[in-house]
């Protein structure tokens, strides 16, 4: 009987970390959506994710006076699988009844929503793993914290490698959330037919069978997601893997979105010629053109108006290509026009043997620390080597209108003075967007007139809607107010990102350093008031998620675009915490000396990043070994990570609820703020180098408090 209760036990271990790793993604990649994310937001629901996980798993330190483990298990798998599809339906459905149509959302209201829609999984996850160590160690008679750490990292695995080679690919999300029903339900099912409640087993059973069937026959994403897009007709909705894409038609024009984001609507004449004409007409006879995303929106028409010899077309996207030859007649079949799916930085790096005479760069502002490769230092750096002589940049901001604000003032100030760093000449011309052009070439404000002078046919750029001497005049105005004696913008130092998000905030009147002020007093508190091995758990837990950013970040802007990399990632560090909390506890002695070393080997592994990212920033390696190293990394990340929750799972002398609940909540909350911290405050203000470095610091110090405290317990 207790074999049997053991085993389904086990299993239900094991759903749970896959029921939450693929929970965790799909809701991540919908929050996005939903919520035009960026690192901050993402930083917001991971934080969310984790805290309402620990209060579940602190809440679950009470689990004891629960009689019956078998009913709580099975009512909790019935509402493991059910909770994510409700709660993606939900955040589609209510983005609109509680926001009005096309109101941004600011972060304040992402954090309180997120926080409402996240509170019965997360909750839930994190109670079943404080129950789960105290049923399977009640049956085994001994402390097996750290085997469930284990089954449920083990889980994750499984969840994240059939997610990312499998689900992503082939599935939508809702065929893939209804599989998640359909897992749970058979355990539930499992579970009560081991009880001898067999009539009920095969009734729920039935049921999943039933879902099935409905899932089969009705397409659930179209039928949802038609609530983001009122009064628009939802002509095609794709899942990709660089991100979700839908066309929407509104009387004759399609527009087309990328996970949330508008994009561009077809027939956008102004926005087309300005993204292209304000830069060509600058070279005295462009031959070769780079085009970096944004083709298919109609810049490709206006460039052709050039007698150019070729246009090499950047777009990471294949699906976008596919997608705009359905709804558009944008996509020219041109012997001069050549398509290229693969990321800009990464193709300059390795195609270097062709010059260009203008680049146009149409990309959104830098909101993100993916956009913000476009727009530093080494970026120029890279892309100059592949100029011809006085060739012509183009790359824009949003529009300052009349009036510069602080932030926007200094995001132009940083863009202009890094240009400046790599071309002898800048000007801004200001437009629908703020363009700068930069060349070692002459360049001039007078683009209406060579416009007429080169004969080229435009709707908008020309003597009819604009006038020279008014552009010099505004563009010089720009110019005049930013700053030319400021700070670069680096890869590993972003900070016109980080300006971008302060400036986002004060949209919305917030003060960026206040909201950190409130966020973190509770978290400090909560610190001061923990045990010495749980803060060790604490700073274990902000050290690891602050690295996988470190390294998600930093292959990024090494690599390339990392979209598909971050379930692989997730996925190894899993796979070293198993290890770690499986395997590599079985050859160290419990002792706090020995929990003192691993926290002085995280704070030397974290130094140690900083050289191998230096190192590998500045060769030029194969692909596969970029992906071993990064892989590396964050197995060690994780295996270290494994061992320190072991060891401190076995070093706490309480009941076992007690001591799963404060070591796993701990580690949560120290995780949940290094999400937030690093992606949004840390990183862009600092750099990445910085940051790992303090993260060294600050365990080798955390290392020395736990050896002090433990001799004076002695």
């Amino acid at each position: 009987m207790f074999i049997k209760a053991e085993n389904n036990l086990r299993i239900s271990i094991i759903v749970l970390g896959f029921t939450s790793l693929i929970t965790q993604i799909i809701l991540l990649r919908e929050f996005l959506s939903v919520f035009y994310g960026n690192e901050l937001v993402v930083g917001i629901i991971l934080a969310n994710w984790m805290l309402l996980t620990g209060l579940g798993a602190y809440v679950g330190k009470f689990s004891d006076r629960i009689k019956s483990k078998t009913t709580l298990t099975v009512i909790s798998h019935i509402f493991l699988g059910i909770f994510p599809f409700i709660t993606v339906f939900l955040i589609y459905y209510l983005k609109n009844v509680v926001f009005p149509v096309g109101r941004i959302v600011n972060p304040a209201e992402v954090f309180i929503g997120s926080l409402i829609l996240l509170f019965p999984f997360c909750f839930l996850s994190g109670l079943l793993f404080t129950v789960f160590s105290s049923y399977l160690s009640e049956i085994l008679k001994s402390n097996q914290i750290n085997k469930v750490y284990a089954y449920e990292a083990l889980g994750s695995i499984i969840g994240g490698l059939l997610f990312n080679f499998l689900f992503v690919i082939v599935l939508k999300t809702f065929f893939s959330l209804s599989i998640l029903i359909i897992i749970n339900f058979i355990v539930a099912g499992i579970h009560l037919y081991s009880s001898d409640r067999k009539i009920i087993s095969f009734m729920i059973s039935a049921f999943a069978l039933l879902i099935t069937l409905v899932i089969i026959n009705i397409d659930h994403d179209r039928y949802t997601i038609k609530y983001l897009y009122p009064n628009q007709e939802i002509v095609h909705h794709d899942e990709t893997p660089y991100g979700n894409i839908v066309v929407t038609k509104t009387a004759e024009q399609f527009n087309f979105y990328e996970n949330g984001v508008s994009l561009f609507s077809t027939d956008n004449v102004i926005a087309n010629e300005e993204n292209v004409h304000y830069a060509m007409v600058q070279h005295p006879n462009p031959e070769n053109v780079l085009l970096i995303s944004g083709g298919v929106s109609g810049t490709i028409n206006e460039i052709l108006k050039y007698r150019i010899n070729s246009l090499d077309y950047l777009e990471l996207n294949p699906a976008m290509i596919e997608i705009g030859e359905m709804y558009t007649s944008n996509i020219i079949k041109d012997s001069v026009v050549n398509i290229i799916n693969k990321d800009a930085r990464l193709f300059l790096k390795k195609h270097n043997e062709k010059k260009y005479d203008v680049v146009l760069i149409n990309l959104p502002d830098p909101t993100s620390a993916q956009i913000n490769r476009y727009y530093t230092l080494e970026f120029f750096d890279e892309l100059k080597s592949s100029l011809n002589e006085s060739a012509v940049v183009s790359i824009s901001l949003s529009s300052t209108s009349n009036y510069i604000g602080e932030e926007s003032r200094q995001i132009h100030s940083y863009l202009f003075s890094t240009l400046r760093y790599i071309f002898k000449n800048v000007i801004i011309i200001p437009g629908g967007r703020n363009y700068f052009l930069a060349s070692d070439g002459r360049l001039l404000y007078g683009v209406v007139m060579a416009i007429k002078l080169r004969n080229i046919n435009t709707t908008y750029v020309n003597r009819y809607y604009l006038d020279d001497s008014k552009i010099e005049k505004e563009g010089k105005l720009i110019e005049n107010v930013i700053s030319s004696d400021i700070e670069l913008n680096y890869d590993f130092k972003p900070i016109i990102y980080f300006l971008q998000l302060k400036h986002w905030l004060s949209l919305f009147k917030q003060n960026f350093y206040l909201i950190w002020l409130v966020l973190l007093i509770p978290v400090l508190v909560a610190v001061f008031r923990m045990n010495f091995i749980n803060t060790g758990l604490f700073v274990t837990g902000f050290s690891a998620s602050s690295i996988e950013i470190i390294l998600i970040i930093s292959f990024q802007v090494i690599y390339g675009y990392v979209y598909q990399m971050i379930g692989i990632i997730i996925t190894f560090f899993m796979i070293g915490l198993a290890t770690g909390t499986f395997y590599m506890i079985k050859k160290i002695n419990i002792s706090t000396r020995n929990y003192s070393i691993i926290q002085y080997l995280i704070g030397i592994f974290s130094v140690l990043i900083t050289v191998i990212l230096l190192a590998l920033k500045s060769n030029i390696i194969g692909n596969i070994m970029i992906h071993a190293v990064f892989l590396i990394l964050i197995f060690t990340t994780g295996l270290l990570t494994g061992i320190q929750f072991s060891l401190a799972s076995k070093l706490r002398k309480n009941t076992i609820s007690t001591i799963a609940a404060t070591a796993y909540g701990s580690d949560l909350l120290g995780s949940a703020l290094g999400a937030l911290l690093v992606a949004s405050l840390l990183i862009p203000w600092l750099g990445i180098i910085k940051v790992a470095l303090i993260l060294g610091i600050l365990n080798i110090i955390t290392g020395l408090f736990i050896l002090l405290k433990a001799k004076k317990r002695l």
